[in-house]
């Protein structure tokens, strides 16, 4: 699959969470470094596995030759037998070998080969993929068929969301949905997973499938019990009363499924059963779907909330009044975009979020991402004057008083990368936050177009931001001069279909705003208001 550089450079406006203990886990789902080293590893892999077949092909081979060898005597003697066991050196000559030759043969069929490709393999295999990393490439997988509502057929042979990519899954790779689709409780999706795997596997090598533990009987068994917790019973049957290995017992297997019915053991996030939020997602992917009543309200220059601006004026889109959410265009040039990403990418960790009750970190399927926090320790001082001169640009077009000192927390997500449906503020009693102050409002830079997927959605709105390259995404979380929370700024982040999305976290407890009047209008690209 082709992965597309994108990027959301995101600043929160709000109290200082600094993230400390990030779990040390290398990131193989959404880490575009840690994907290309799995990719190295692989290769050595099947180098070391060519090394260990040659090696076994040439014992086969050494083995083959003494065979030949042995069998010249009785080739010789075929139909005289007598005749050549009456010539004494025949008569010697077989005694010997029957005598002295068989012995070190044993030991050179019991010489253990290709000892040294199999303790570099499993040396490699603690450096692979664990089953959490298996749990989270399925969990983003499934992720972008929920939003996007994609048929696992039509994903299996590479085609997502009006796009057909190279490659495709194997029936192994379907199998593994359909476990993990049963699993989460999703019954029909699994079915369906299931129902593709066993196709695959008569097209596909089986031997090999066997090998490493997918067989036909496992998937038969799995599709049927998935279909009868989905309550279809008759086609469950059917399949079972089919197949020759359960035909005689497809009756007794039915029953025992409808009595002992599955308990999810996956546990997933409440949006990934469809709703608005994925409406909104699908109507905004850029590949096969061309929006159209676009609703914004106006476009025009803002010029008034801040003396620099006045000189540098910034188009503005207006998104939404009731609450206030504006697009900016060409805010950050392209050496500010390539400047965030080189003094962030060498040192991306595990992102976290926030648990407001307790004010600490964790890492939670909410999110997948890595990230940094800005600046780091060895962040050299020509970008401290980056950090510092996008952090002057927030509050001139956001006409808001901020506190320096601050840190930014730059993210970087992934295949299936999102961030489920939330609002930026906590609207928590937590001794935390009555000392550091909620989230007053929220600016997301983006740094460049995503390719597919990954637009920022607000389904209370009906309201659908796809990335556009330089731009910054505004909003209040808090309302007007009352500062009660606005529930109605609830937003997600769909899963990205390829390509990448950066997210920087800027913090501050205490602003004062300043926001401009109406300024003259001027032509800006439109956004989609769905």
């Amino acid at each position: 699959m082709n992965f597309i550089i994108l990027a959301i450079f995101a600043i929160i406006l709000g109290p200082n969470w600094i993230a400390e203990g990030y779990m040390k886990r290398k990131n193989y789902v959404t880490s575009a470094e840690e994907k290309m080293n799995l990719l190295d590893k692989d290769k050595e892999l099947i180098i070391l596995l060519n090394s260990y077949a040659v090696e076994l092909e040439n014992k086969i081979n050494e083995l083959k030759g003494i065979a030949e060898e042995l069998k010249k005597p009785l080739k010789e003697a075929q139909g005289r037998e007598e005749e050549y066991l009456s010539h004494p050196l025949n008569r010697l000559s077989l005694i010997l070998q029957m005598h002295e030759d068989w012995e070190p043969l044993v030991k050179l069929m019991q010489q253990p080969v290709g000892q040294w490709p199999i303790g570099s393999i499993e040396k490699l295999r603690g450096e692979l993929p664990m089953q959490d990393d298996v749990n989270e490439a399925n969990h983003a997988m499934f992720r972008i068929i929920q939003a996007y509502g994609l048929e696992p057929k039509d994903v299996a042979r590479g085609l997502l969301d009006g796009v057909q990519y190279s490659g495709g899954l194997s029936a192994k790779d379907c199998y593994a949905m359909g476990k993990f689709s049963f699993k989460a409780g999703y019954y029909q999706i699994a079915s369906k997973w299931l129902s593709t795997a066993k196709d695959l596997l008569i097209k596909q090598p089986r031997k090999y499938h066997e090998m490493i533990g997918v067989t036909k009987m496992d998937i038969t068994l799995l599709l049927a019990r998935s279909l009868v917790a989905n309550e279809n019973i008759s086609i469950a049957r059917d399949i079972l009363m089919k197949d020759p290995m359960f035909n005689k017992t497809s009756k007794t297997l039915s029953m025992h499924f409808i009595k002992n019915p599955p308990k999810p053991t996956i546990n997933l996030e409440t949006w990934e059963s469809g709703g608005s939020f994925s409406d909104l997602c699908r109507s905004a992917s850029r590949k096969h779907s061309v929006v159209t009543n676009s609703t914004r309200l106006h476009c025009r220059y803002n010029s008034t909330t801040s003396p620099f601006i006045k000189l540098a004026p910034f188009r503005m889109e207006v998104l939404s009044l009731d609450p206030y959410i504006m697009l900016y265009h060409n805010v950050l040039s392209d050496f500010e975009i390539e400047k965030l990403e080189q003094m962030s990418e060498p040192f991306l960790e595990r992102t976290t979020v926030f648990r407001a009750e307790n004010g600490t970190e964790q890492v939670a399927p909410s999110r997948s991402a890595d990230g940094v926090w800005l600046p780091h320790r060895q962040t050299k001082p020509d970008d401290l004057k980056v950090l510092n001169r996008i952090e002057r640009r927030i509050a001139d077009i956001t006409g808001l008083n901020l506190h320096t000192g601050r840190q930014m927390q730059f993210m970087k997500y992934g295949f299936g990368g999102h961030f489920v449906p939330h609002h930026d503020y906590f609207d928590s009693k937590s001794s935390f936050l009555e000392e550091a102050g909620d989230r007053i409002a929220t600016v997301l830079f983006y740094l460049n177009n995503a390719d597919h997927g990954g637009a920022t959605v607000f389904p209370q709105l009906n309201l659908a931001v796809p990335t556009q390259k330089g731009s910054a995404l505004f909003w209040h979380n808090l309302k007007g001069e009352s500062y009660d929370y606005d529930i109605k700024t609830f937003h997600g982040a769909c899963p990205l279909i390829s390509g990448n999305k950066l997210v920087t976290s800027y913090s501050n407890d205490k602003m004062d705003s300043r926001v401009g009047s109406d300024v003259p209008s001027a032509h800006c690209t439109s956004t989609s208001q769905l």
